[in-house]
């Protein structure tokens, strides 16, 4: 009891950051950190005030809105903090160029950590990342000083984008960031790590990862409905995820929310205009259910975002004749007809003036 006392008033006591992190334009979940303030107190802080950019100035941006992850390396850790250069060279601490290491209490032994990169001893400056994996030959030589406790997603996501040299190819960046009062209490599905491999809960049976997904998909449809698509989006990515790992045998109500989750999935693509997205997650159902409604339907959408109209009159016709009694499939179906033949008339007269013109 002592010792759980002792443990709540510790955790009560770190200070809780968090980054809004974006690849490209697509957000990805908020990923908060809570940082080990009782042990490395002066690392922590220089984490925090950059997270606030308080101690910003004009001629330091002291502050980590806008900064790249410009190192990734699958299996090992994602890298970012350059504050100065965005490409590992710079970097800038809120006690000036550089400080030192304040201990190597703490270990690199599991994913998730926070930890300072540096050029040598004492080098610390702007500069962090955080461990996709165990890295015990970096014990001794790098502060570990926090760690991700929500938004795991994230870090994986990044992880497993596509680099060259190291560098992803397309710009993963904190959009914003700051501390939050305290550390929010799981809710829903949060009990559940973003990745099966990270889950600490039992997913060894159909019936468990039933609970589980079904939970996501659940928080996922409550985001779809207050119109919060991206975030849903990534609740039924996350279900999607458990449901296809590999540590259990799927059963026949597993399978059918694979369908599900694909299809709501497909719909949150489409109003995010993630239109090729949208496609593949009707063509995965169509793979299975050759006779599903809303797949024709929802990949007609696709279809029209990508303004590819003629492919999307054949799937509206597809739908509308597994389901004739639908008014809003023949609504749609006029409305796209309309659309591809002013869209082959607009053709037809850039051809006939190429013609006159030659």
């Amino acid at each position: 009891n002592e010792y759980k006392s002792y443990l709540s008033l510790r955790l009560a006591s770190m200070t809780v950051c968090y980054f809004d992190i974006k690849i490209g334009d697509d957000d990805l979940e908020r990923v908060i950190f809570q940082l080990y303030d009782d042990i490395c107190p002066r690392t922590c802080d220089n984490f925090r005030a950059l997270c606030t950019g308080e101690k910003k100035t004009s001629e330091l941006n002291l502050h980590y809105q806008n900064m790249i992850f410009h190192r990734v390396i699958l299996g090992f850790m994602i890298q970012g903090g350059d504050i100065t250069r965005m490409d590992g060279t710079g970097g800038y601490s809120i006690y000036g160029k550089q400080f030192d290491d304040e201990n190597f209490d703490r270990i690199h032994d599991r994913p998730f950590l926070l930890s300072m990169a540096n050029r040598g001893p004492n080098t610390n400056s702007s500069q962090f990342f955080i461990t996709t994996a165990p890295a015990p030959h970096l014990d001794g030589k790098h502060v570990v000083f926090g760690e991700v406790v929500r938004g795991q997603s994230a870090v994986r996501a990044i992880e497993k984008i596509r680099c060259e040299s190291d560098k992803p190819v397309e710009d993963c960046w904190v959009a914003g960031c700051g501390v939050m009062d305290k550390l929010p209490d799981p809710v829903g599905d949060e009990v559940y790590a973003d990745y099966p491999e990270d889950c600490v809960e039992d997913i060894s049976k159909a019936s468990k990862v039933l609970e589980a997904a079904t939970m996501m998909k659940e928080v996922g449809n409550t985001l779809y409905k207050n119109k919060e698509y991206s975030r849903a989006k990534h609740k039924y990515l996350k279900a999607l995820r458990y449901l296809a790992h590999d540590g259990y045998d799927a059963d026949d109500q597993c399978k059918a929310l694979i369908t599900t989750c694909k299809l709501n999935l497909s719909q949150c693509y489409n109003f995010v205009a993630r239109y090729k997205e949208a496609l593949q997650c009707c063509n995965d159902v169509l793979e299975t259910d050759s006779k599903s409604v809303k797949a024709y339907f929802r990949r007609g959408k696709a279809y029209e975002g990508l303004m590819e109209y003629n492919d999307a009159v054949e799937d509206y016709k597809k739908a509308l004749s597994l389901n004739p009694a639908d008014k809003s499939i023949e609504t749609t179906l006029t409305r796209a007809t309309a659309l591809n033949k002013r869209q082959i008339q607009k053709e037809s007269q850039t051809y006939r003036r190429m013609f006159e013109n030659s």
